[in-house]
Formats: C-alpha cells, structure tokens, sequence
C-alpha cells in the first residue's frame, strides 16, 4: 500500500500528501516553514494571526491540485505545478516579507531570488552544526530523485513558464497563491474582507489561447477576490501598528554588523529575536520591546492623497537614511529612534499583483478584457494603499518634537 499522509487544514479540510509530495512535506526546508509566521507582526493587532508559511504552503498546494483537476491538466503539468505551489515560500526569511526590504537595498536580491538558489541547490538552509540532526532528504534531493527539472519549477514560480497557463495559475491577478493567503489570513486575522468563494473561483477557471481566463459567470467572484485584496492589505498588511513593528525590526538588523544576506535568512522567527536580544545595545532593546509590544508610535504621515515634491527622493533608501540621521542630529535623539517609511515602492516590490486586475473574461461572443466590463475593479485599482505616503516614527519621549519639526526636515 502506498504510504500518505493526512493533514488537517481549517480552509481545505482533510489534504493528502503521497509519493513526492509527501517527500517534501518531510523535507527540512518546508519544516522550517512551521517557525515563520506568514503574517510578521500582524498577532500584535489581530492575536489570532499566528498562522506559518507552512500552512500557507499547503493550502496553495491544495488549490493547485483543484485547479490542476479542473483544468483537466495533463499528469506531467499538474505535478510541476503542484510542487511549485507547495515550494514556492521555501525562500522566505523570518517574519516572512518583513525584512525583504533590507534584502533588496543590500543585496539586491529577494525572497523568490533565494528560494531559486535553494531549489537549484546553490543555497541551503542549514546551519553547519544543524546537519547532522536532520536525516530528511533535501528538496532539492527530493526533485533529483523524482527526474524533475528544478528550473521548470523556477520558472512557474516567477511567472516565466512557456506554458502560460501554468505561470498564471502561480503568478497572476487570480492565482492560487494569493487565493489561499486571502482565505487564511482573512480566517486567522478575524476580519471578513477573506471571504471568497473559493469553489466556484475554481470552477469558473479556463485556458484560453494559452492564458488564464474567467467564465463570464465568475466575474463577480473575481471582483470580490479584488475586493478582499484591496481591503486585506489597507487594513491587515500595512495596518499602522503592524507597519511600525516592522520598521522596528528592520532597523535593528540594518543597524548591526553586514552579514551575508542567508546568515540571517537562514533563521526563524524566534532565532533571529534571540540575536537581536544577544546582540546587546539597540538590537537588544528593540528585540525586548517587541517581545512586550512597546513600540514606537507615529509622529507625522502625510496622506496618500498628498503630493510632495521630495516623495519620490524618500523612496530612495540612502536619501531616507540621511533624513533620519538629520532628524537625530537636529534634534538630539539617539540613533535609530526615528525612522521614515515610505512604503508604496515596497508594496509594490513585496507584491506586484497588487494593482493588476486585467484577465481575459470569457462569454458566448469571445474574450474581453475584466477592466473593460466591471467598473468596480477599475475603482478598485485606483483606492491608494496604505493610507500614508510618508509616515514618521520614534520613541514616545521624542515624539512631539518629530511632529514639530517634520516637514520641515523632510521637504526642505
């Protein structure tokens, strides 16, 4: 009898893993997953959010094997798909988006950059003296077993597959992927903006000359999917309090000695507040505070809504570092207690799905574009997210002169 697993999962129900996927259910680099939560910081205003990039994981596997069967995909198709969707997170640092900007300012690389080197086995996610404990086989073990191509699996993750489809399924306004992180996160943060109509989404999928396209009987369930998108993100993953944890964290690693960008992408979540907090000095106060939720608290934001003429200089991540020193200079205050977030640039580096809504729409007269029949996506992409352009944090005891003196220094 061939050996499966049961997994119970409170958005899919019971999932099965057998053969590969069972392999790489075991494997050390979806395991790691369990100590990443998908959310970062989020707990800190929803409590409930402690859900992991492993749930996620599966549940994106889950989807990917629904759609596959819809889709009446093809044996070979539905297994490259699948394994990318279960290891498309396997890159992911701790708190899992959170410090991805320090990545791409430092390194220049990211976090689908790194689960590529891991799948290609040009990276591992070992320690040194972790090796010996762990006897699973690698994924990348598990892919060479089986007679895949790494790359294949690659290119679906990064939405450059030559079968289109296959990419879109992963990577795409309607991919299974942001489906489940809707579903899950609306489910564990408490709020209804996830609610989605997850079987009928997948029932209204076709392929259309090579691409991904909706039944023009799903439009409004795809319009709801853009909908929870929009709402998920303004009030869940850029929720003020939640931002300011992260900018918290940020500057604490960007503040102690350069490292190799896996030395602490390589860690968990727990792993990386226990150096921080070894580390002594800031990073060990900021590793205390989040650990008690004392955080910094906003002093300036500008909407928006607003135009300024220095926006755009802000979002270079030199310019910014300068305009906190000044504001640390000028006003005597410590380093590293005033941080400037200008956040659009790395929403949209996080992720670039987040103001697509164009997908081909299928009826009985042919294809049309979803912008082009639905006024309520179009409003939708035009809704601003997060609601600041520029936000200043610090400590309490500095606040009040921050908000005093901050447009001053930054648009002067």
């Amino acid at each position: 009898m061939k050996e499966f697993k049961i997994v119970r999962d409170p958005i899919h129900g019971d999932i099965k893993f057998e053969g590969i996927f069972l392999e790489f259910l075991e494997s050390p680099e979806i395991q790691r997953l369990h100590s990443i939560r998908q959310l970062g910081f989020a707990h800190m205003v929803f409590p409930g959010a402690n859900h992991t990039r492993l749930e996620h994981s599966i549940g994106t596997f889950k989807m990917a094997e629904m759609a596959g069967e819809i889709l009446s995909l093809n044996e070979e198709e539905r297994l490259i798909l699948s394994s990318a969707a279960m290891l498309h997170d396997v890159g992911h640092g701790p708190f899992s988006h959170t410090l991805e900007s320090i990545l791409r300012e430092r390194f220049k690389v990211d976090h689908v950059d790194l689960t590529e080197k891991i799948l290609l086995g040009k990276e591992e996610i070992f320690e040194e003296d972790e090796k010996r404990y762990v006897d699973a086989p690698s994924v990348v073990e598990v892919i060479e077993k089986h007679g895949l191509n790494p790359m294949e699996i690659v290119k679906i993750i990064r939405g450059e597959h030559e079968k289109r489809y296959l990419s879109q399924l992963l990577n795409s306004p309607i991919d299974v992927d942001q489906l489940d992180y809707l579903v899950r996160d609306g489910y564990y943060t408490g709020v209804a903006y996830g609610h989605i109509d997850v079987e009928r989404f997948l029932n209204m999928l076709r392929v259309v000359n090579g691409d991904l396209a909706i039944s023009r009987k799903g439009v409004s369930v795809v319009e709801n999917i853009f909908m929870a998108r929009c709402l998920m993100f303004s009030s869940v993953y850029f929720h003020k309090t939640v931002r300011i944890a992260e900018l918290m964290i940020s500057k604490a690693i960007e503040l102690a000695n350069e490292e190799h960008p896996f030395k602490f992408y390589k860690c968990t979540d727990d792993e990386i507040l226990s150096i921080l907090r070894n580390s002594g000095g800031f990073q060990k106060e900021i590793a205390i505070r989040l650990k008690y939720r004392r955080l910094f608290k906003q002093a300036y934001a500008l909407s928006a809504y607003c135009e300024e003429g220095n926006i755009g200089r802000l979002e270079d991540p030199a310019y910014r570092s300068k305009k906190e020193r000044e504001f640390e200079e000028i006003l005597g205050i410590p380093e590293g207690y005033v941080i400037i977030d200008v956040p659009k640039r790395e929403l949209f580096l996080s992720e670039p799905r987040i103001d697509k809504v164009s997908i081909p729409v299928l009826d009985t007269k042919g294809v049309e574009r979803m912008e082009n029949i639905s006024p309520v996506v179009n409003a939708i992409k035009s809704r601003r997210i997060p609601e600041w352009s520029v936000m200043v944090v610090t400590d309490e005891p500095y606040r009040k002169k921050v908000s005093e003196n901050a447009e001053s220094i930054l648009f002067d």
